[in-house]
């Protein structure tokens, strides 16, 4: 039977009756925005809710694994696995039929009613492995987009993996293609802490999936042994990054990554991560040794039966931005050596920021000229801006070479050789606030006195400077303005963004460099409100990821601190001993002895007049067995705790600093035996919960017992006869 909402179409013939997989309630809240909200409002819906399943299933950043390709408006396409239609909604404006299959109909009328105005999209409810014999056309494109992960659950064979692509590759038009978008479980985030996306779980991925059932990712080399046994199916490489949940960039294998490019890690809104290393230096190494492909975080594939590739081969995109200044840049082959930059517009109201990229340019060209710099020239052909494809290394680069072979001096000089430049090219007059200033950047409380130009280009940031053997280019100036801007917040900018946007480089604050650039700490606090001030500008009313992940991630634990606590709690793993002579423990009355790994044994002297003694074995939380204690003839001394006991001389120490005291040292005892041994800290936690929960349930058994005593006394005469002489 067929249903139409709006103007989709649901064809429910192969919905087996029921829904047999949810996401429970929160289904239903997706489907009351679907049918309240209009595509306009899902951001501010997204901010307001602070929810991962609606920031997942509505961020209009899903869209960006397949906005970029170069669709015609004649395709049909189907689309496997649309689930709450995450991506549908970019295909039915970019083909000009699009067929959805999804076995869930809560799911579906999630899809329809959240795209119910899209004239061109039909949804078939059921499971592919039924429907696929119902296909009568083949197809431009067939999306797989988290969906083959799920391939056991869809294909009910020996080998569902390489038949699932084998049957989906049937139904190509020649030259069509799958796009197929999936996790690497060799992935670096989860190396580095990121639990696996399906199960949740640490390493479940890199370990092959030990546990988990029904689903399952694979690796580049695993993707491709699939492909050939599914037909020799044939593939080029994308890499989204983050991830292809919610990417930003997507490189490929013509266009791979550069050093420093990596460094955006905030990706876990789903779940708490640890943070065993800084992944961007970690990416700088595996792009030097030529690995970056087999440890990018997802893949992005474009399958056919015959080998070719869009000319493009990188995208970024700029769409976390008011829908003024919303755009992507890509870099497309044009020939087989020749390259072209395209800034193209996401949005049509971003049309018109576009075009002024080519009046910056020809206002900048004659300025920047007189300090030995060039812009990248550009050109507007219709809604676009082309700009050359240029070689070479960014001075961010060079900058980070300069620091990873340890030569910071150098690296000083180069940069300031820059600030020197951009001080030469923006500080030409006395600075004065405009209207237009206070718009974009705030009524900022400044000195005066300040320098700037009659024209600010204000990104003149490291990655947006080229250097080539003869010449230094300014890459990007898309953030140009005809209005004062002062100097010193263009050079605080450059510093700041090289400084701050990635980890490695923290060694280089105590250097100085905004004090060396003539930029006082009143200056940077001032400049920093103003470019807080310039990003909610650029945004708008737009709620960018990195402005929600603190309230939507659970975040992140890092690990290296929790590390060096506990290697510098081990390296101070000692006992010390307090001895009281009648005027308490102190200090400068102790003596410290060395503890190993496993604990210590060892005999010591009583000092003449001590009266008491406290044993302090190290500061670490956890549990420590007190084996022996005991005077030099044998006899046990007597001691008391601050540890919970768990019974055989154990104790468990839950907020650190143990401690054993011997009260009253008998008279003629010189010599102590003292043996500890220090517990596993996992073991020692269980049994103090285990040991914890039978004395609660004692003391519980205690406090009833009790409470039927008094009351069968007070059913006592005697009681009775007390109650009536107290009210007297």
């Amino acid at each position: 039977m067929k249903e139409k909402i709006g103007q989709v179409i649901l064809d429910d013939t192969y919905y087996p009756g029921e829904d047999l997989y949810s996401d429970g309630e929160v289904e239903d809240e997706l489907l009351e925005i679907a049918r309240a909200y209009p595509e306009k409002e899902w951001n501010r819906v997204i901010a307001q809710r602070k929810s991962w399943p609606v920031l997942y299933h509505y961020s209009h950043i899903r869209e960006n694994i397949i906005s970029w390709l170069p669709f015609t408006g004649d395709e049909h396409v189907l689309e496997i696995g649309s689930g709450c239609g995450a991506v549908t909604g970019a295909l039915c404006r970019k083909a000009k039929k699009v067929t959805c299959i999804e076995l869930s109909r809560k799911r579906s009328l999630i899809n329809a009613w959240r795209h119910r105005d899209c004239g061109n999209l039909t949804i078939l409810m059921g499971n592919f492995q039924e429907i696929e014999h119902s296909l009568t056309e083949q197809y431009d494109y067939i999306t797989l987009i988290g969906v083959f992960e799920y391939g056991e659950n869809y294909i009910d064979s020996a080998n569902p993996f390489v038949d699932f692509l084998s049957t989906v590759s049937r139904h190509l038009k020649p030259g069509g293609k799958i796009i197929l978008a999936i996790e690497n479980r060799f992935g670096l985030k989860y190396w580095a802490g990121c639990t696996e996306d399906h199960s949740g779980t640490l390493f479940e991925g890199l370990e092959g999936y030990p546990a988990a059932k029904g689903v399952k990712t694979f690796t580049k080399k695993e993707l491709s042994r699939i492909m050939d046994q599914a037909g020799g199916l044939k593939a080029s490489w994308y890499y989204p990054f983050p991830d292809y949940k919610l990417p930003m960039t997507i490189y490929s294998d013509r266009r791979l990554p550069l050093k420093g490019e990596m460094n955006r890690m905030e990706t876990n809104f789903d779940r708490l991560r640890l943070q065993l290393f800084q992944e961007s230096p970690v990416y700088d190494s595996l792009l030097e040794n030529e690995l970056f492909p087999e440890f990018s975080n997802s893949f992005l594939l474009l399958i056919g039966k015959e080998e070719s590739a869009p000319q493009t081969v990188y995208v970024k995109y700029s769409n976390e931005r008011d829908r003024r200044f919303s755009l992507r840049t890509e870099i497309r082959e044009t020939g087989r050596y020749a390259r072209v930059v395209r800034k193209i517009p996401d949005t049509p109201a971003a049309e018109a920021h576009i075009r002024n990229i080519e009046n910056i340019e020809r206002e900048l060209t004659s300025l920047y000229e007189k300090e030995g710099m060039e812009l990248n020239r550009c050109r507007l052909e219709k809604t676009e801006v082309r700009l050359e494809y240029l070689e070479g290394s960014t001075l961010e680069e060079r900058l980070d070479s300069l620091l990873a072979a340890g030569e910071p001096d150098r690296l000083e000089e180069l940069l300031f050789f820059y600030v020197k430049k951009i001080r030469n090219l923006h500080d030409r007059n006395v600075f004065q606030k405009t209207p237009e200033f206070v718009k974009v950047f705030g009524d900022a409380n400044l000195p005066g006195e300040l320098r700037c130009g009659g024209i600010s280009n204000i990104d003149l940031v490291p990655a947006n400077i080229l250097i080539q053997p003869d010449r230094a280019v300014v890459l990007d100036y898309e953030w140009t303005f005809r209005f004062p801007v002062p100097c010193n917040f263009i050079i605080y900018r450059m510093l700041h963004y090289y400084l701050e946007s990635d980890g490695k480089r923290r060694a280089l604050k105590e250097r100085n460099f905004y004090e060396k650039a003539g930029i006082s700490p009143e200056e940077q606090e001032a400049y920093a409100g103003m470019e807080r001030c310039f990003q909610a500008y650029m945004e708008g009313s737009h709620a960018s990821l990195l402005s929600m992940y603190e309230e939507i991630s659970p975040g992140k634990v890092q690990i290296l601190p929790l590390y060096e606590q506990m290697r510098l709690a081990c390296a101070q793993r000692r006992l010390q001993v307090f001895y009281d002579r009648g005027a308490d423990f102190r200090e400068e009355d102790s003596a410290v002895y060395p503890m190993g790994r496993q604990g210590l044994r060892l005999e010591i002297e009583i000092p003449k007049g001590v009266r008491r003694i406290r044993l302090d074995p190290g500061e670490a939380i956890g549990g420590l067995v007190l084996k022996k204690l005991c005077y030099e003839n044998g006899a046990e001394a007597a001691y008391a705790s601050n540890g919970f006991p768990l019974g055989r001389g154990e104790y468990y120490f839950g907020a650190g600093d143990p401690q054993f005291i011997l009260e009253d040292i008998p008279a003629g005892k010189r010599k102590i035996q003292i043996e500890i041994e220090i517990m596993k800290e996992q073991e020692a936690r269980d049994a103090f919960w285990k040991g914890f929960s039978r004395v609660s349930a004692e003391k519980d058994r205690e406090i009833l017992h009790l409470k039927e005593k008094i009351r069968q006394m007070e059913n006592t005469k005697v009681w009775k006869l007390y109650r009536s002489f107290k009210k007297d």
